[in-house]
């Protein structure tokens, strides 16, 4: 079964019979689909996900969403050790790359000061050149 969901909360294609559109992306712009991404709030080290500052892009298969699922707490375990070391600080843009449970994870706050912005895509088959990353 593939799933293609390109759309957040209640918000839905006017027909059943129209293809589901992007109405909000979440997280870091990215350019590999499929992705996850979402816009984190930071408190301190601890870092918390809000659903509706999520976004999936692209088509998942359902398989791949469950594993998304079973893999994200440890990302952002993870992501939360980033930010207790400093090398992923909210005053500052730096991106960093996790990988884990067959998925990239990029994370950035932007210099936010509160947020931390991700962009998840499976690992699997991605080149190297074919990443794009936001940069300012």
């Amino acid at each position: 079964m593939t799933t293609t969901a390109t759309h957040t909360n209640d918000q839905q294609p006017t027909a059943p019979d129209q293809p589901p559109r992007i109405f909000a992306q979440w997280g870091l712009p990215h350019t590999v689909t499929p992705s996850f991404g979402a816009r984190l709030i930071q408190e301190h080290h601890r870092l918390h996900f809000l659903s509706d500052r999520a976004s999936l892009v692209g088509e998942w298969e359902e398989e791949a969403i469950d594993q998304l699922e079973a893999a994200f707490p440890t990302i952002i375990k993870a992501l939360e050790t980033k930010l207790l070391t400093g090398e992923l600080d909210a005053q500052r843009q730096h991106c960093i790359t996790i990988q884990h449970g067959g998925f990239t994870c990029e994370a950035d706050t932007l210099g936010s000061h509160g947020y931390v912005y991700i962009a998840i895509y499976p690992a699997i088959g991605i080149r190297e050149d074919a990443k794009h990353r936001f940069r300012t």
